[in-house]
């Protein structure tokens, strides 16, 4: 499967129109599965770019709080589906299904605003009742550089243009991890499934960047992993804000031409 195809096109420029090639980026169903060797559950279907497949679903997964990594034991694909399915259907193997999936957060693959405050708050709060410490802080300079850094990183947006992307960066602005989709909570998931499959479960003192605006989601995910800031080039909305006041996250947004809005902690940025 490739992220993105190459389609012939025709392009108007002052109402003569020519013939010419594009690319696009790739958007495709993947079921995602939760095994414990003796029952096998569909979770959900995500519509998703077809590229870092495993951690899309183990990230999804653990940010939904759907998994506990002690009891991860490994993701493949459904080497038994049909060929046109083969690569579609995710399976995570686990020790135990410890999650009751009638309870399954389908919203979210649904609709962006199927989300209403203090209920889906309390929620967050049932599965990571951990609050972001305030430890280091940040040089403001720094945040500036995060969304170049992370474009010059973007290898499927150079091609197409049209997709977003999440990169995790420490403190010093080194790159941890970063990944694209045509969906932002996608690109969330896949970044911090990265760091999953790596052995990594908590990683404070990091800076999340994240493409287009600041969602209830990415939040959400990213207070998951214990991402102590989260920088987004778009607005923020009020849930979002309000949740990351919550959980001692530093939200910033309208990262762009050296300036942004802090939403909440600023004590972080210096």
């Amino acid at each position: 499967m490739n992220p993105y195809i190459n389609k012939k096109i025709i392009k108007c420029i002052d109402g003569n129109k020519y013939f010419t090639n594009d690319y696009i980026t790739s958007e495709e169903p993947l079921e995602i599965r939760l095994s414990d060797g003796k029952n096998t559950e569909p979770v959900s279907v995500i519509m998703r770019t077809p590229v870092d497949d495993f951690p899309l679903a183990v990230g999804f997964l653990f940010d939904e709080g759907m998994l506990k990594i002690k009891d991860f034991q490994g993701v493949n694909y459904d080497y038994g589906a049909k060929i046109n399915e083969k690569n579609n259907i995710v399976i995570v193997s686990v020790n135990k299904i410890d999650y009751d999936l009638t309870n399954q957060r389908n919203f979210y693959v649904n609709s962006s605003c199927g989300v209403c405050g203090k209920t889906n708050i309390e929620n967050v709060f049932i599965k990571n009742s951990k609050f972001v410490k305030i430890k280091d802080r940040v040089e403001h300079n720094l945040i500036s550089l995060l969304p170049k850094k992370m474009r010059e990183n973007q290898e499927i947006f150079r091609y197409t243009g049209g997709i977003h992307a999440a990169a995790i960066f420490d403190y010093n602005g080194n790159l941890i991890s970063i990944s694209e989709d045509i969906g932002r909570h996608n690109a969330v998931d896949k970044s911090i499934g990265k760091l999953l499959l790596n052995g990594i479960s908590r990683m404070e003192d990091t800076i999340m960047q994240v493409s287009g605006r600041a969602s209830f989601e990415i939040v959400q995910k990213a207070a998951m992993f214990g991402i102590s800031i989260i920088s987004s080039v778009s607005a923020p909305s009020s849930l979002a804000v309000e949740l990351a006041d919550t959980f001692n996250i530093t939200l910033i947004s309208f990262a762009r031409d050296n300036k942004f809005n802090i939403y909440t902690h600023d004590e972080r940025i210096l």
